[in-house]
């Protein structure tokens, strides 16, 4: 609790995106005199001492002043600095100036003052930064070089930025003069400054800048940070300032934050507005990107490869340069613009640890694309192979003496994202010595053919390969880097549908295959429908005939039974008549 009571004299860092001129910052300044430092005891009426009421009240006299961002309120000894013209060569005196002759009235404070950004002494305290609050502080080496170093000039953005210049040449300055340090350098963000001071000069003494005290510091940054050292107060216990002249007289502040809160319609008129700035921002950002993406063709992946060999080691001779290409299995292809080889430049090693190591920091880049047509479904190309990333370790001496000091290779990896490589070298040897003392006294050495031989050659389509009897040699090790990216229109169908149906590869790897398989099963679904409704017909055919069969029948019986009932009539009639 006593933590949270007593003052708290760091500095707090407070983000707002209101503008800042509309902080408010009140401070409380009350002189403490001796009387209320030493306790009073009272007297009762007989003239007796009660030491067991002391009274702590004391005299004080203070005043309350609320300050703006950036507001000059003048002390007493700019007043009268600022009053004689001959102390005000410069422009910004001549203005204080008009402005301490405007003052008709007396001044707003009769303590309280202000530093901004513009006065020499918010110069002087950046311009000599203290590690601690110490008077025997000095300032260090690295400070005073840290105050003389400017801003870097921004190139390559803006208007000007086909002006900026690209030295052709002497990229490197290994002795720069003091100017160019000053013009490249970099240093921290700018920020304004504010100080709210206090005049604790004896009342009936001349002020001077060494009765002068800092109360509060305000600075605010580019991006919106406002720091204030001490912290607003809170309800905490109130600062205090000790002067160092012989009286020692007291003082105790407090600061405290004041500024205008916003009313509903206001947040609302507030939030509106950041509302139509941001749509608007986002629409000017739409329009300079556009939201209508390159998309690769259905059925196809493509796949974005960013690489850096970083460097290499432990290879037996130096000045190291590396020869290194992608090569392309089935389904795979490249852009016709495309790429895919490369040679380093040549790098000198040096000794770090227990090891010859070669920093290159060389980029490359590939575009690919995978696209798989096959429809025979017992076919092994339906796996997809992954491209192989080959390279070739070489050196150059002095006397233009060549010499192959490794093959690796290593394949592009089938998840996107950033992978790291460290990948073991080997070379092929001879048969018997005669190769080894021409790499050593004029160069050259056994190389492969086929650079592709490191893993799987190209044109090798068995399901076994041999490579018995071939006599090789452990070198040194490659560092690459690799940065992928892979696009699809699956990948956009998977994240809409949000369904798991599968990898990526799976799915563009057998799509052929899939689709033939669906179109024959919805041949066959519609063949079978056919077939069924072609029986139903033929049954209700079968039925019709056979109901229009037992149709005839019952009218043929039908009609010879008449007939038979007619002659029989008839017979009757003739006898009858004959009777």
């Amino acid at each position: 609790m006593a933590d949270l009571y007593d003052p708290d004299y760091g500095t707090a860092y407070y983000r707002s995106r209101d503008p800042v001129k509309n902080i408010r910052i009140r401070v409380n300044l009350e002189r403490v005199t001796s009387a209320s430092m030493v306790p009073q005891a009272a007297t009762d009426q007989g003239g007796l001492q009660d030491f067991g009421a002391l009274d702590f009240g004391g005299k004080k006299d203070g005043e309350i002043y609320v300050f703006e961002w950036q507001e000059k309120v003048f002390s007493e000894r700019e007043v009268i600095l600022y009053t004689d013209e001959a102390n005000c060569p410069g422009v910004l005196e001549r203005k204080y100036n008009k402005e301490v002759k405007n003052l008709r009235s007396k001044r707003p404070t009769k303590r309280l003052f202000t530093y901004t950004d513009h006065d020499t002494f918010t110069a002087q305290e950046q311009m000599i930064p203290k590690m601690t609050t110490s008077v025997s502080d000095e300032q260090s080496a690295l400070a005073k070089k840290v105050t003389t170093v400017r801003k870097r000039k921004n190139f390559g953005r803006g208007r000007d930025s086909d002006k900026a210049p690209i030295p052709k040449t002497n990229l490197i300055d290994s002795d720069p003069s003091e100017e160019k340090k000053l013009k490249t350098h970099i240093v921290n963000r700018p920020v304004k400054t504010m100080y709210i001071m206090a005049d604790v000069s004896p009342e009936d003494a001349v002020a001077t800048e060494d009765d002068e005290a800092i109360l509060c510091t305000i600075q605010v940054d580019n991006s919106g940070v406002v720091s204030v050292s001490p912290d607003f107060n809170r309800g905490r216990k109130a600062y205090r300032v000790e002067t160092q002249s012989l009286g020692k007289d007291a003082f105790e502040y407090t600061v405290d934050h004041v500024s205008r809160t916003m009313n509903r319609q206001e947040q609302n008129r507030e939030i509106k507005m950041f509302r139509e700035l941001y749509t608007r921002h986002t629409d000017f950002l739409q329009s300079v990107v556009g939201n209508e993406f390159e998309m690769p063709p259905p059925d196809v992946l493509r796949v974005l490869v960013y690489g850096e060999i970083l460097s290499a080691k432990n290879f037996e001779y130096d000045d190291l340069y590396i020869h290194y290409f992608c090569d392309l299995p089935r389904n795979w292809y490249a852009a016709g613009t495309e790429q895919l080889s490369g040679v380093t430049h040549t790098c000198t090693t040096k000794i770090e640890g227990r090891d010859n190591i070669a920093f290159f920091s060389f980029p490359f880049y590939f575009e690919l694309f995978y696209k798989n047509d096959t429809v025979n479904p017992l076919n092994r190309d339906l796996m997809p192979t992954w491209p192989t990333f080959y390279m070739e370790v070489l050196s150059i001496d002095n006397w233009q003496r060549y010499r192959t000091e490794g093959y690796a290779y290593q394949q592009v990896p089938s998840s996107p994202g950033r992978s790291f490589h460290k990948i073991n070298c080997w070379r092929p040897v001879g048969n018997s010595v005669i190769p080894e003392l021409r790499r050593f006294f004029i160069g050259g050495s056994p190389e492969l053919e086929d650079p592709t031989y490191a893993s799987t050659p190209t044109g090798h389509n068995d399901t076994l390969m041999s490579k018995y009897g071939f006599k090789t040699e452990s070198t040194g090790e490659v560092t690459i880097r690799m940065h992928s990216i892979q696009q699809s229109r699956a990948n956009v169908d998977k994240s809409l549908s949000k369904k798991k149906v599968g990898s990526l590869i799976d799915r563009l790897g057998g799509q052929a295959t899939q689709n033939s398989i669906m179109g024959v099963i919805d041949a066959f679904k519609k063949a079978r429908e056919k077939m069924m409704a072609t029986r139903e017909s033929l049954q209700y055919l079968k039925e019709l005939k056979l109901d229009d069969e037992d149709k005839d029948i019952d009218e043929q019986e039908n009609a010879m039974n008449d007939a038979r009932d007619s002659t029989l009539l008839i017979g009757t009639v003739g006898a009858g008549e004959n009777a």
